[in-house]
């Protein structure tokens, strides 16, 4: 038959304590001082008093008299204390489209910023004294035409459109607009890919290095991730001149 124990802490406690007492099944009331001793070697500590002994083992303490066991008090082995375990962590939590679609928006205003940094950079200027006066070719009342072409912002190369060639056959330029100021004509240019971003049309746009048409390029790319990923979440987005 299937001997069954109680379940839980006191189911584990009773098994402790049966194993206990089974180990010590060969040391007896009654055995002697000399027979505990061969059977379980010499004690962790022995106190005698008299004619009583004390013998402490790591799992029982004896008491003799006279040399002979008259008591045996099995010591029950300390339980371990579980560690608790440790909390799982929280799985991140994916952004609400609200906050999707504000990240998006700061981003892209972040990159157009930093675009019309670049591309409205002063041109560089010297005041007109009478001997420049006389080298400085005039632009009329106006730089630029009105309007301006939206770039494709996922593709253009605005290095490819860069235009100098009007203004490098001379050595100074200036217009109706700049009374008594020039520009040097070999640091000027015209982009028709950038000019969606020039926020003073009174001044000519300074022509930009290799270096920072290529930091354009890669703007862009930002900017036309951003307006295609807030397209996917129904917001059109609008830029400044839109």
């Amino acid at each position: 038959m299937r001997t069954k124990f109680p379940n839980g802490f006191a189911g584990r406690t009773f098994l402790v304590l049966l194993l206990s007492a089974a180990a010590l099944r060969a040391s007896h009331v009654g055995d002697t001082y000399a027979q505990l001793i061969a059977e379980k070697g010499d004690p962790k500590s022995q106190i005698q008093a008299g004619v009583i002994r004390i013998l402490s083992y790591p799992d029982a303490t004896f008491k003799l008299k006279d040399d002979v066991i008259v008591s045996i008090k099995v010591v029950a082995p300390v339980a371990a204390t579980p560690v608790p375990a440790a909390p799982s962590a929280a799985a991140p939590q994916a952004p609400s489209e609200a906050d999707q679609i504000a990240s998006l928006k700061r981003k892209m205003s972040a990159a157009v910023n930093q675009v019309n940094l670049i591309v409205n950079q002063p041109a560089p200027s010297v005041p007109i004294t009478p001997d420049i006066g006389r080298k400085v070719a005039k632009w009329g009342d106006i730089w630029f035409h009105p309007g301006a072409t939206v770039p494709d912002f996922n593709s253009v190369d605005i290095r490819n459109t860069q235009e100098t060639t009007n203004y490098a056959p001379h050595e100074y330029i200036t217009s109706n607009l700049n009374p008594g100021v020039a520009f040097l004509g070999g640091e000027v240019e015209f982009n028709a890919m950038t000019k969606f971003f020039y926020q003073d049309r009174s001044l000519p746009k300074k022509k930009l290095t290799e270096e920072e048409m290529v930091k354009i390029n890669s703007l862009y790319r930002i900017i036309g991730a951003c307006e295609s990923q807030l397209r996917v979440l129904g917001v059109q987005a609008t830029l400044p001149g839109q």
